[in-house]
C-alpha cells in the first residue's frame, strides 16, 4: 500500500479494474519538475481520495488515477508556457490561455471538459493544500459547460449510441457460432501447436530422412504440401512453402536449412500441390454450407483465431448478461457455477465478478443464460492467467485486454464476420463503430422497448431480461435495474409523442378514457402553436407531454393512462400499478382506444364468433358469448364512426 511521501503511488493495489493496464494506475510524482509541484500533487490527490463531494460517492481509484494526468497536463503547461509560477499567482488570463492551449489538441468537448475539470477541484481543494493552492475562482465559478461552449447534452438520455438490430442479430449469430462450433477446433489447435514448440527443443542436427518420410506420408494420406496463408507479418508470402514448420514438424531441423532440404520441399510441392496452413487439427463442418469453416490452421493463424474467439465471447458475455466492461473483465476461473431452485426444477447459470464501479471491489454474481456459461467455458480453455480475458505479449506472459484493444478486436471480429457466413451490413454506408459500452445500453434498450424479440432467433428477450433482473435482485449494486427503468421512460415518452403525431393527423380515441386524452393533446397543441407550416420546440413538447408519459401502459387492445382513482382494475390490496388480468379496456376511465389497436379487436370479435359455433355450450355460455361479441363490436364500431 503507497505511503504520502512515497515518490510514486501504485493505486492498483486499492482498485485495479480488469479492463485496465496495471500502469495506468501508476502516479509517478518524479515526472514533475520540482519538490513544491510534487507535494502540492501529492496533497491534492489524497484530498481526491479521501473527500467526499457534495453529491455523490468518493471517486474511484480510476477517476483519481485518470485526474492524475489531467493535473500533470495543467501543471506542465504552467512550467512551459508561464516560467512555473505557483497555484496561488495563477489569474484569469492564464487559465484563459489554457483553455486556448487546450483547444489547440483538437479535443472533443467530452475530453475538453475532463481536462479542465481539475482546474475548478484545485480551488476547492485549496485548504487541503498548504504547500501551494489555487485561491482564484476559476472563471468566477461560471459551470465549465457554458465556459467551454457547444451543444449541451441531455441529461435525461445516455448518450453511448445503441447497436441496430440489423448490426446485433448477425454479430450474435457469428459469436454464437464462434463458441459454439469454431471454439473446440482452436483449442485443438493450440494444443497442437504448444506440442510442436515443446518439442523443437529436442531436435538435434538436420535429418533429409525424417523429412523425406514426413512429405511421404502427406502423400499417403492424400495431402498437400503446407503452404503460407499470409496471417502474420508477411501477408506477401501467401502461397509459398512453410519451410520452418515443414522442418520442425518433420523432425528435421529446428529452422529453415539448406538449399537441399528447400529443393525437397518444392519439389513435393510440384508434385502434392499445396494445402494452406497445414496443422493436422481437424475442422469441423458449417452447418449452413456442410464445409470446412476454415482451411487449416497454421501456426500464424491459432493465436489470431484465439483473438477472435476471445472477442466472441465477449459480445456473448457482454450482450446477454448486462455487466459493465470493467466486470467482464474481472472474470477469473472457476466463475461460472450453477444452482438448483428450491423445487429442484430449474437449474440457473451464475458468474462471479466484481463491481469496479461504484462497487470498490466488492464480489457480486449474476445469472446468465447458457450461452454465457459456454462462453466462459471456452475462455477457460484459452491460453490466459488468472483472468479470462488478457493475451499474450512477447516476453511476458500475459496482460490485460484494455478497453481500447477491446473495442479494436470487436470491430475486427466485427468484420471477420463475413468470411464465417454472417455478413454484418453498413450503416449510412460505413461498416458500425463497435465499443465495449454499447452492448450493455443495447439489451438495457432491447428489454425495454422490445421484450418479446429475439436475439439470433433462438434467445428470448423476455427470458433474458428475467435472468438479468434476477441476478441484479438484491443490493441492484451494479444498476443494470436502473439503466433498463430509464430506457422505459424514453420508451413510454416516445409511444406518447407518437401518439400525439396520431392526434394532429386526426386519429380520435374512443372509449371512456379517451375524451381526456384528445383533450390533453389538444391543450398541448394549442399552447405550442403546434399546426402545419409552424416548427415547435421539440423540448418543449416533450416536457409537456412527460406527465402523460409517466403513467402510460402499452397494450394491444388498449393503451392505459393510469391513475388510481379512476381505475377499474384497482385491487383492494391497493397497489399503486395497473392490474393487466384485470382490465376492462371498454369500460375504464383510463382506457384509451385509438385506430392502432383495431385490429387486436377485430381478432377479438373473430375468436368469439367462431366459440358461439362450438357445439355442447350451455345456454349461460353462449349468452355471456353473445354480449361479449356485441361489446366488443361496439368497440370497433366506436373506433370507425370517430375516426371517419
Amino acid at each position: 500500500m503507497p505511503r504520502f511521501a512515497d515518490r510514486a503511488w501504485n493505486l492498483a493495489v486499492a482498485g485495479h479494474a480488469g479492463n485496465r493496464y496495471a500502469s495506468e494506475f501508476l502516479i509517478d510524482f518524479q515526472s514533475l519538475s520540482n519538490a513544491e509541484r510534487r507535494e502540492a500533487a501529492r496533497e491534492f490527490l489524497f484530498w481526491r481520495l479521501n473527500t467526499r463531494p457534495i453529491r455523490g460517492p468518493l471517486p474511484s481509484i480510476s477517476t483519481v488515477a485518470a485526474e492524475w494526468w489531467n493535473l500533470r497536463c495543467f501543471l506542465r503547461f504552467l512550467d512551459t508556457e508561464h516560467d512555473g509560477i505557483r497555484l496561488r499567482a495563477v489569474t484569469q488570463p492564464v487559465l484563459d490561455s489554457y483553455l486556448v492551449s487546450c483547444r489547440e489538441e483538437g479535443l472533443v468537448q467530452s475530453s475538453l471538459r475532463q481536462r479542465l475539470q481539475v482546474i475548478p477541484r484545485l480551488h476547492l481543494a485549496a485548504e487541503a493544500m498548504p504547500t501551494d493552492s489555487l485561491e482564484l475562482n476559476p472563471w468566477n465559478g461560471r459551470p465549465l459547460s457554458r465556459v467551454i461552449g457547444g451543444p449541451v447534452a441531455r441529461k435525461h438520455e445516455n448518450q453511448t449510441p445503441r447497436i441496430p438490430p440489423k448490426v446485433i442479430a448477425p454479430l450474435v449469430q457469428a459469436a454464437l457460432f464462434y463458441v459454439h462450433t469454431a471454439a473446440p477446433d482452436i483449442i485443438r489447435a493450440r494444443a497442437e501447436l504448444t506440442a510442436l514448440e515443446a518439442s523443437v527443443g529436442e531436435i538435434h542436427g538436420l535429418s533429409l530422412a525424417r523429412l523425406n518420410r514426413y512429405l511421404d506420408s502427406l502423400a499417403a494420406d492424400g495431402r498437400g504440401v503446407p503452404v503460407l496463408d499470409g496471417t502474420g507479418r508477411q501477408p506477401h508470402l501467401a502461397g509459398s512453402p512453410a519451410y520452418t514448420y515443414i522442418m520442425r514438424k518433420s523432425g528435421a531441423g529446428q529452422a529453415i536449412a539448406g538449399s537441399s532440404y528447400n529443393d525437397r520441399i518444392d519439389r513435393a510441392l510440384q508434385q502434392l500441390g499445396p494445402e494452406i496452413g497445414g496443422m493436422d487439427t481437424p475442422i469441423t463442418l458449417h452447418p449452413q454450407s456442410g464445409r470446412p469453416w476454415r482451411e487449416r490452421f497454421s501456426p500464424s493463424t491459432v493465436p489470431h483465431e484465439e483473438r477472435l474467439l476471445r472477442a466472441a465471447c465477449y459480445i456473448l458475455i457482454a450482450y446477454l448478461s448486462g455487466m459493465r466492461d470493467s466486470e467482464v473483465k474481472e472474470l477469473r476461473d472457476g466463475c461460472h457455477y450453477t444452482e438448483r431452485s428450491a423445487d429442484g426444477v430449474v437449474v440457473r447459470h451464475k458468474v462471479c465478478s466484481q463491481l469496479v464501479k461504484g462497487g470498490r471491489g466488492a464480489s457480486e454474481s449474476w445469472i446468465v443464460i447458457e450461452p454465457v456459461a459456454h462462453a466462459v467455458n471456452a475462455l477457460e480453455r484459452l491460453p490466459h492467467r488468472d483472468l479470462l480475458f488478457c493475451r499474450p505479449v512477447a516476453g511476458r506472459p500475459h496482460s490485460t485486454i484494455s478497453a481500447n484493444r477491446m473495442n479494436e478486436n470487436l470491430n475486427e471480429f466485427l468484420a471477420h464476420c463475413a468470411n464465417i457466413g454472417y455478413p454484418v451490413p453498413d450503416i449510412e454506408g460505413e461498416p458500425w463503430n463497435l465499443t465495449t459500452r454499447q452492448f450493455r445500453r443495447t439489451v438495457a434498450w432491447h428489454i425495454a422497448h422490445r421484450p418479446f424479440g429475439t436475439v439470433a432467433g433462438m434467445i428470448q428477450y423476455k427470458h433474458l431480461s428475467v435472468a438479468m433482473f434476477e441476478g441484479y435482485a438484491g443490493t441492484s449494486s451494479s444498476g443494470f435495474r436502473a439503466e433498463v427503468a430509464a430506457e422505459e421512460a424514453l420508451a413510454r415518452l416516445a409511444d406518447v409523442v407518437e401518439r400525439y403525431e396520431d392526434f394532429k393527423a386526426g386519429v380520435r380515441s374512443t372509449s371512456p378514457g379517451g375524451p381526456r386524452t384528445d383533450n390533453e393533446f389538444a391543450r398541448v397543441q394549442k399552447e405550442l402553436q403546434d399546426f402545419p407550416g409552424r416548427v415547435v420546440d421539440e423540448r418543449r413538447l416533450y416536457a409537456m407531454l412527460k406527465a402523460s408519459a409517466r403513467t402510460l401502459h402499452i397494450g394491444t387492445l388498449n393503451d392505459c393512462y393510469y391513475q388510481p382513482e379512476t381505475a377499474l382494475c384497482r385491487a383492494p390490496s391497493g397497489e399503486d400499478r395497473p392490474l393487466l388480468n384485470s382490465c376492462r379496456p371498454d369500460r375504464c376511465g383510463n382506457s384509451t382506444i385509438t385506430t392502432r389497436h383495431r385490429n387486436g379487436w377485430v381478432a377479438a370479435r373473430g375468436d368469439t364468433e367462431r366459440a358461439l359455433t362450438f357445439i355442447g355450450l350451455s345456454d349461460l355460455q353462449r349468452t355471456a358469448l353473445r354480449e361479449h361479441l356485441s361489446d366488443v363490436t361496439e368497440v370497433i364500431e366506436g373506433i370507425d364512426s370517430a375516426n371517419d
